[in-house]
């Protein structure tokens, strides 16, 4: 398992964006130290009253040079043609992987906010087709040396990738996925998945997963794939010292969860692609337990609590959990990567490290002494028989 922390920069009001990326490095650096493997971020444009992380791809070189073990994830790139050309993607992509010696990998998407959509004067019944082209050049920009497209909406001569990425044969490729039809579409491409369940629950994810699983196989590739079933948990991840004071500090969450799934609702009437998203209108983002406990959208707890949760996702086959770990103060974010990092990812990562209770120990010690007992007593009948004799009498 894979630990991902996200963040979208997302700055309260009364303090400037500027005090916010200052923050935002602290975290980042942080969480190298505590063991998480990766960080990433969104790129979302024009956000109101939440992300302020719109270039990533300025972001993340600043981050590499202060870092040396953890790998950054663009989650997402946008890939509609008014927003980003696929071959600038490609460009800027293989100079992160210079800069960062190998560790970046691109997650992708088509954007998921009328607010950014309507800004760029993108077409949402075209996006999707975009984003596959997209990809399409991407990968062979990575692996053809020359390259070409011809597409509906890329129609690019022959040409060579400068510079070149260093991890071949390019660096992993995954897709957004909050539908189980995007899931089969990314999984059929040979790319990665994101996925997440929209507050919808567990079982869709663990439908998601396997669904994954089953197209990745049943198809053809022909293009080196670069699979890895990572699940977002969107909401936020918040770890503090009992379960009690996590709830309490992590309820300000709801907010942005209720400001994105407003997005995803007005989203799923412009677009046939996006009906999928309009299921978030039947979620009671009230009922704290459900939102907490089964939504899939957070993660909140102690560690403790926080290893279940994680080992339900080790259990379904994840290989990677995106945690969103922002909206909340500094202070308390700073706390909740360091909790996690100390305490849940050596449970995942290193377990025969984690130091355990004498107790359990003697516990087990106990148990496990009669069967020592007679395996010593078998050992000695039939190397010492004369001795069993002697012990008999």
């Amino acid at each position: 398992m894979d630990f991902i922390l996200m963040s979208e920069g997302d700055t309260p009001v009364g303090l400037t964006h500027e005090h916010r990326y200052r923050e935002l490095v602290e975290e980042v650096l942080l969480a190298e130290r505590v063991g998480f493997d990766a960080f990433g971020s969104s790129e979302q444009h024009v956000a109101l009253g939440t992300a302020s992380v719109s270039a990533p791809e300025v972001l993340y070189p600043y981050l590499m040079a202060l870092t040396s073990r953890m790998r950054f994830i663009h989650l997402v790139t946008l890939l509609p043609t008014r927003m980003n050309h696929a071959l600038r993607v490609a460009e800027r992509v293989a100079t992160e992987d210079i800069l960062s010696n190998g560790r970046v990998e691109l997650g992708t998407g088509r954007g998921n906010t009328t607010l950014a959509l309507r800004a760029f004067e993108v077409d949402p019944s075209e996006n999707k087709a975009q984003w596959r082209e997209g990809i399409e050049l991407i990968r062979s920009a990575f692996l053809n040396d020359v390259f070409s497209y011809v597409g509906e909406h890329y129609k690019v001569p022959p040409r060579s990738l400068v510079p070149k990425p260093l991890q071949g044969p390019y660096p992993p490729i995954s897709a957004a996925a909050g539908s189980p039809s995007s899931v089969e579409t990314a999984a059929s491409m040979g790319i990665g998945a994101i996925m997440g369940g929209l507050y919808l629950g567990f079982d869709l994810v663990e439908n998601m997963v396997k669904l994954y699983d089953d197209t990745l196989a049943a198809t053809n590739h022909p293009y080196p794939i670069t699979p890895r079933k990572m699940v977002a948990v969107a909401g936020g991840m918040h770890c503090a010292e009992t379960t009690a004071q996590a709830r309490l500090e992590a309820k300000p969450l709801f907010e942005m969860a209720k400001l994105s799934t407003d997005a995803y609702e007005r989203l799923s009437k412009l677009s046939k692609d996006y009906a999928y998203m309009g299921a978030v209108k039947d979620i009671d983002f009230n009922d704290e337990e459900y939102m907490f406990e089964r939504s899939q959208g957070f993660m909140v707890g102690d560690p403790e609590h926080c290893i279940e949760h994680v080992q339900r996702y080790a259990d379904m086959g994840v290989e990677a959990l995106v945690l969103r770990v922002d909206s909340l103060p500094h202070d308390q974010l700073m706390r909740s990567i360091e909790l996690f990092g100390k305490y849940v990812i050596p449970r995942f990562k290193h377990p025969r490290n984690v130091v355990r209770s004498a107790d359990d120990v003697l516990a087990e010690i106990r148990a496990a002494r009669p069967a020592h007992e007679e395996a010593l007593r078998q050992f000695n009948d039939t190397h010492n028989p004369s001795h069993h004799k002697e012990t008999s009498r």
